[in-house]
């Protein structure tokens, strides 16, 4: 008897070519996508403004008919404001830069989708996502890069836990890019010249701060001050900045002036050099354990790979064990700016698996 999987399908390419593939290997496969964001249109029951637009749904349900497999809706509205729009909001009110799409993959797709899985009887839930998972020597399963590395998109799957991991299959983990636009214009997939989609979903326009005030969030004024204490000028809401931030600061000084620290209380800390974001020590939050556990770390630290935003190169730095949630991290490279509210990610320093991973905080 074939094994069930149910494909995640977002109406793009990576999810339909995982379907097929899955599909042609001889899995029992069905899709499912996930509505979340916005009021639904109850006379056609297409979403009016989702997170996935009115045409990615459609996408998905013939994507779906296409491959002649089942397809399942699952309106996740309340759940989806509750643990990524409200969390993304909050984290801007207090200094903080968010990461919806870890908020979304840790709390929905592979918490509320990786349920609703086991529950109708499915044997594995599969993503258009590449990476690719390894059951490592010690027992535990973790993720690796996959074959190709500029899609690599470990960073945003950390929280994924080992029971996770036993149950999900990426069937893209071997695959290139553009492996798979050809194998989509072979089997005659409709969206197969579709772009990858690169903003917050449920932001329109990519503009988080109209967003925001839309939300009813009142921006707190506060001042631009440097790294001596010195006001340097005033702003209009911390909520317009994130740290590194470059453009918007509105000072005539004569040479640039980059974002470092957004304190709770208004005020914008700025440098005069990008080698000035350089945070030497911070910490990683409610930490996730993939590849080891928390006692696996020596007391006196372990020398890792640390990777502070998407597509940023990860760099050397030494952890260290505080409490089971909370790691210190010692930075030996220059990690660029580091950003509350963002993932840190721990990779091994040879074979660049998945560690850990967690909320970066400068303060322990």
């Amino acid at each position: 008897m074939s094994k069930k999987v149910l494909v995640a399908l977002s109406g793009g390419i990576d999810s339909a070519v995982s379907a097929l593939l899955l599909k042609e290997k001889g899995y029992d496969v069905s899709g499912v996508n996930m509505r979340l964001w916005g009021g639904y249109d109850e006379n056609t029951d297409v979403c009016a403004n989702s997170c996935c637009s009115p045409q990615d749904s459609k996408d998905a349900a013939e994507i779906a008919a296409l491959l002649n497999v089942p397809f399942y809706t699952f309106r996740l509205e309340n759940e989806f404001s509750n643990q990524v729009v409200k969390n993304f909001i909050e984290a801007y009110q207090s200094g903080k830069t968010p990461n919806p799409c870890v908020q979304c993959n840790n709390h929905l797709k592979f918490g509320l989708l990786m349920k609703k899985t086991s529950s109708m009887g499915f044997d594995y839930f599969a993503t258009g996502h590449y990476a690719s998972i390894k059951k490592l020597k010690n027992g535990r399963y973790a993720l690796f890069p996959p074959a190709d590395e500029k899609k690599d998109q470990t960073y945003f799957l950390y929280g994924m836990s080992q029971e996770h991991l036993k149950k999900t299959i990426f069937p893209l983990a071997e695959y290139q890019k553009s492996e798979v636009r050809k194998i989509a214009e072979k089997n005659n997939i409709p969206i197969a010249k579709k772009s990858d989609s690169q903003e917050i979903c449920f932001v329109p326009n990519n503009d988080y701060r109209e967003f925001l005030r839309k939300e009813g969030v009142k921006f707190q004024k506060g001042n631009i001050i440097n790294e001596q204490g010195e006001i340097m000028g005033t702003h209009d809401g911390k909520e317009n900045f994130t740290v590194g931030q470059r453009k918007g600061l509105n000072i005539a000084v004569g040479h640039p002036l980059y974002v470092k620290t957004i304190h709770e209380n208004g005020d914008i800390v700025v440098v005069k050099d990008r080698n000035d974001l350089f945070v030497k020590e911070f910490f990683i939050k409610n930490t996730i354990f993939q590849g080891f556990r928390f006692e696996d770390i020596p007391k006196e630290g372990l020398d890792i790979l640390i990777q502070v935003r998407y597509n940023s190169r990860p760099v050397a730095a030494v952890i260290l064990p505080l409490t089971e949630l909370t790691l210190k991290v010692s930075a030996l490279e220059n990690a660029g700016a580091v950003t509350p509210g963002q993932s840190a990610v721990v990779y091994h320093t040879h074979e660049k698996y998945v560690l850990a991973g967690g909320e970066i905080s400068l303060t322990a």
